[in-house]
């Protein structure tokens, strides 16, 4: 199958100049078109590492059949480049501290009243740091399941895996920007909104 049936194809990695605390809504897809998670944010600004969106406590998180409200804030980063979007959260409370969700074709496309999009399409695969659990890959059996189900090219597949492995070594060395430090720069930026 396409990996184009529900992501827009061909949009830019990188937006045109949105506007601090402009709507920023992540939309990722699968690989087969089928529509995943929905998540809604704000526009923070962007450094070296990439575009940072704050997601706040109580905002809706849906994909089909499910949907919950955020239980607690979090950073969501958009990278410069590099295969995946990564989601910070901000209460210890909160069992995960970071989730990186592998994925292809990151692409901005503006909406209307300044608003912006971002698409992905999600490769299963998870970089996850947990309170409880510590730092692991996650969905690795999903990941060879959809590889060959959804047909996935054999150059994403090793892109992809060389690239959750060196995401797992930098999130286990609290490397920036997965770092608290460096969370708490943008965390101060969101109470300004």
């Amino acid at each position: 199958m396409s990996a184009q049936l529900g992501c827009p194809a061909g949009l830019p990695r990188e937006p045109e100049n949105p506007q601090f605390g402009a709507l920023v809504v992540a939309r990722a897809w699968k690989y087969n078109g089928a529509a995943h998670w929905v998540v809604p944010g704000f526009y923070l600004g962007q450094d070296q590492y990439g575009h940072w969106i704050h997601q706040p406590a109580g905002s809706l998180i849906a994909r089909p059949s499910t949907a919950h409200l955020a239980p607690c804030d979090a950073l969501c980063l958009i990278p410069h480049e590099g295969q995946w979007v990564a989601t910070l959260y901000n209460d210890p409370v909160e069992d995960f501290d970071v989730y990186i969700d592998l994925a292809s074709s990151i692409g901005w496309q503006q909406m209307k009243r300044g608003a912006w999009e971002v698409n992905s399409i999600d490769l299963d695969l998870d970089v996850i740091r947990s309170h409880s659990r510590g730092t692991f890959l996650e969905d690795e059996d999903e990941f060879r399941e959809h590889s060959h189900s959804m047909n996935y090219p054999s150059d994403l597949i090793e892109q992809v895996s060389a690239e959750s492995l060196a995401l797992l070594a930098q999130v286990e060395a609290d490397r920036e920007p997965f770092s608290h430090a460096h969370r708490e720069l943008w965390l101060a930026k969101a109470r300004e909104l």
